[in-house]
């Protein structure tokens, strides 16, 4: 009996100890966010140039709000030049249903991620994201839903956009 409480004592003592060593090891460290060990590794020190197309403005004024939530650094490092097309498809086309009953836009966007010291290209990639929508018998109604599916697919692919760049940028 006594033998017993002591090896379950010193096994308590073991578990302890080896949860402790456990939780030690474990460290919160964010996965796209500034680390604190390279200065100007934050997307906030990265540019957006002008694009051409209502959709690649789109894709570009969510991409800098993302970055930096609307406020501007004085310091830049690097610029993003971005390419942005998109299509609009209508789906479901039927011979017996005078219009399209549905449609998906695709918006693409290929980047560029220049640093501004050396000028040279150090990451480039190609995103995109589709969004669906559904058409009535109004045209008003139809020119509307194609446009909020451009913001929808243009909103995402700026999503994709500041992840990529993000993983870049923390593997400098």
């Amino acid at each position: 009996m006594l033998l017993s409480s002591q090896i379950t004592k010193v096994s308590r003592s073991f578990i302890s100890i080896m949860a402790v060593l456990f939780l030690a090891s474990c460290q919160y460290q964010p996965l796209y966010g500034d680390r604190g060990n390279s200065a100007g590794a934050g997307l906030e020190t990265v540019g957006v140039a002008n694009v051409d197309s209502r959709v690649g403005l789109q894709v570009r004024n969510n991409l800098l709000f993302l970055m930096n939530g609307g406020f501007a650094s004085s310091e830049k490092t690097h610029e993003a030049q971005l390419r942005v097309s998109y299509s609009n498809k209508q789906l479901a086309s039927l011979p017996l249903v005078a219009d399209s009953t549905a449609g998906t836009v695709t918006v693409r966007a290929s980047y560029d991620l220049i640093d501004l010291r050396t000028g040279e290209v150090v990451a480039s990639g190609l995103r995109d994201a589709t969004a669906s929508y559904d058409r009535t018998g109004q045209v008003f109604a139809n020119n509307r839903a194609v446009r909020d599916a451009e913001n929808r697919a243009a909103k995402e692919t700026a999503e994709s956009l500041r992840l990529a760049i993000a993983s870049h940028l923390s593997q400098q």
